[in-house]
């Protein structure tokens, strides 16, 4: 399910990430992560996961990182000038 949820997250970055969306992004990676946490503990009476064992799992399957796929403007250094 992690690696599901993993594939899921990279995918809608690649899409979404661009130039000033980055907090937005951040913000998705942040829901998605809590979501995830408490879906994975409804599946029973006893938790599944604390959240240190939860980060430990993400860290093993390699969580992605909101970084800028695409700029739209990539001139935005010169005009600072």
């Amino acid at each position: 399910m992690l690696r599901r949820a993993r594939a899921r997250v990279k995918g809608h970055l690649n899409y979404y990430a661009i130039t000033d969306n980055a907090t937005r992004c951040n913000n998705f990676v942040y829901r998605a992560t809590h979501i995830l946490f408490k879906r994975l503990n409804r599946k029973s009476q006893r938790k599944a996961y604390n959240w240190d064992q939860f980060n430990q799992a993400l860290k093993s399957v390699g969580c992605p990182r909101v970084r800028i796929r695409k700029d739209l403007n990539p001139f935005r250094s010169a005009e600072a000038c």
